[in-house]
C-alpha cells in the first residue's frame, strides 16, 4: 500500500456556539487544516465528511458535506457522507486513509463538524438516543431523554462496573476527571477552560449516580478537519495503521469488543505494541469508559486502573500520558468532530508544536474512539497509530 501522512490539521474552539451554522464551524477548521498542509482547496480530490446529529438537530441530512463543503470551495470532486455515532470522525479518517492507501487519490480531506447545541435542550437530549438500538435500547433512569442524554446512565452503570470489579474508586474516577480538566484549561480549542482538583469534581453536582457534571464529557459544538496524503513532508506525521471493528456476534460473548479488535488489529498493522506508545488520546465519554478504554486499548492490565488514577500514571509527567489535550471530558465533545480533533491534537504534540500542552518528545501515538451501543456493547470502534521520525 502507498504511504500515508497526516500533512496538515485544523480545528475551531470547541463550546456552546447557538449562533454558528455546521457551515461557520467547518470553514474555521478546512481554512487552518490547508494552511497547515500549504495546500489550496483545488489540491483535495475528495472529502470525508463526518457528522452524527444534524438531521435530528437542525433538520439538515441527506447531503450534511455538500452543504458544508460548497462554500468552501469543496464542490465537484467527491463528497462521502459519514455516519457512525461518536466514531464517526475516526470512521471519516479510516475511509480517508484507504483512499490514499489504495492509490486512488493523493491527498483528501477528512472533516467532521457538530451542531449539537439547540435552543430546546430536550431535542438536543432526545437525539442522542438515535445512537442505540431504538427498538430495544437500554434500561434509563428518570428524565433520560429530556434532562440530560441517555449515555449518561450507561456511563453511571460502567462505573458502577468498575467499583465492583476492579476495584476503583470515587477518589479515582476524580483524579483522572482533574487531569482532564486541567490540561482543557491550557487548551486554547477547549469547552471547558477552568480547571479543576479532584474536590471539585466530586462536590460537583451528581448527573446520575455515582457520576458529577464534572466527570462527564459536554455536549459540544465544533469541527475539525485532517488532510491525508502520499505526499511527505519536512512536518507530515505517518498513518502508521488505521483500523476499525464492530460489536462482535451475540453467539460470541469471549470475542473481543469493538475497542479491543479495532485495537489489536491497529497494532498489528503497526507492527507495534501498546507499549511502544508515548502518548494516547482515547474515548472518555465519562472517566469510566476512559478506564475502560485503558484496558481495551491494552494500555493497562485490568486490575490496575485504580492504581493508574492514584498514582498518576496517565498525568502529563506520568508513564503514558493519556488525552493531554484535556480529553472529551475537558476539550468537550463534538460527536463528529471528535475524532478528529483528537487526531489534531496528536500531530500537534508529534510535530512538538502543542504549545503549554507539549509533552517531551513522543514518537508514537495511538487514537480510539468509539460510537453507539447496540445490545449495552459499544457499536464501533475505531483505532490509529501515528508517528513521526
Amino acid at each position: 500500500m502507498t504511504r500515508v501522512v497526516v500533512s496538515g490539521v485544523g480545528m475551531s474552539p470547541f463550546g456552546k456556539f447557538l449562533d454558528r451554522s455546521m457551515k461557520d464551524l467547518g470553514k474555521v477548521a478546512v481554512d487552518a487544516a490547508l494552511a497547515d498542509a500549504g495546500i489550496a482547496v483545488g489540491d483535495v480530490q475528495a472529502m470525508f465528511f463526518s457528522n452524527a446529529l444534524a438531521g435530528l438537530i437542525t433538520g439538515q441530512e441527506c447531503i450534511r458535506g455538500e452543504v458544508v463543503g460548497y462554500p468552501l470551495g469543496l464542490a465537484g470532486i467527491p463528497i462521502h457522507n459519514v455516519e457512525n455515532a461518536c466514531a464517526s470522525g475516526g470512521n471519516a479518517l479510516h475511509l480517508a486513509w484507504m483512499a490514499v492507501a489504495s492509490g486512488m487519490y493523493d491527498t483528501v480531506l477528512a472533516l467532521g463538524v457538530e451542531k449539537a447545541n439547540h435552543e430546546d435542550r430536550q431535542r438536543t437530549f432526545s437525539a442522542y438516543a438515535a445512537g442505540m438500538d431504538v427498538e430495544q435500547g437500554f434500561a434509563t433512569g428518570d428524565g433520560a431523554g429530556q434532562e440530560r442524554s441517555p449515555f449518561v446512565d450507561r456511563q453511571a452503570r460502567l462505573a458502577a462496573t468498575l467499583f465492583d470489579e476492579r476495584g476503583v474508586t470515587m477518589e479515582g474516577l476524580a483524579r483522572v476527571a482533574s487531569r482532564s480538566l486541567e490540561s482543557a484549561r491550557l487548551n486554547p480549542f477547549a469547552h471547558r477552560r477552568f480547571g479543576g482538583t479532584p474536590e471539585d469534581v466530586l462536590n460537583a453536582r451528581v448527573v446520575v449516580e455515582p457520576l458529577t457534571v464534572l466527570m462527564s464529557s459536554p455536549i459540544s459544538d465544533g469541527a475539525a478537519a485532517v488532510v491525508v496524503t502520499s505526499k511527505l513532508s519536512a512536518r507530515s506525521v505517518d498513518v502508521l495503521a488505521s483500523r476499525m471493528a464492530t460489536r462482535p456476534p451475540a453467539d460470541r460473548p469471549d470475542a473481543p469488543n469493538a475497542v479491543e479488535a479495532s485495537a489489536r488489529a491497529a497494532f498489528e498493522q503497526a507492527g507495534l505494541g501498546p507499549q511502544d506508545m508515548d502518548l494516547a488520546e482515547v474515548h472518555d465519554a465519562s472517566v469510566a469508559y476512559e478506564l475502560m478504554a485503558w484496558t481495551d486499548v491494552g494500555l493497562c492490565v485490568p486490575g490496575e486502573e485504580q492504581r493508574w488514577a492514584m498514582n498518576g500514571l496517565t498525568a502529563a509527567d506520568g508513564a503514558l500520558p493519556v488525552n493531554r489535550s484535556g480529553g472529551l471530558v475537558g476539550r468537550g465533545h463534538a460527536l463528529g468532530a471528535s475524532g478528529l480533533a483528537q487526531v489534531h491534537d496528536v500531530v500537534q504534540q508529534l510535530r512538538g508544536e502543542a504549545g503549554d500542552l507539549q509533552l517531551d518528545g513522543p514518537r508514537r501515538a495511538v487514537v480510539q474512539i468509539g460510537g453507539g451501543v447496540v445490545d449495552w456493547l459499544t457499536a464501533v470502534s475505531t483505532v490509529h497509530v501515528l508517528g513521526k521520525g
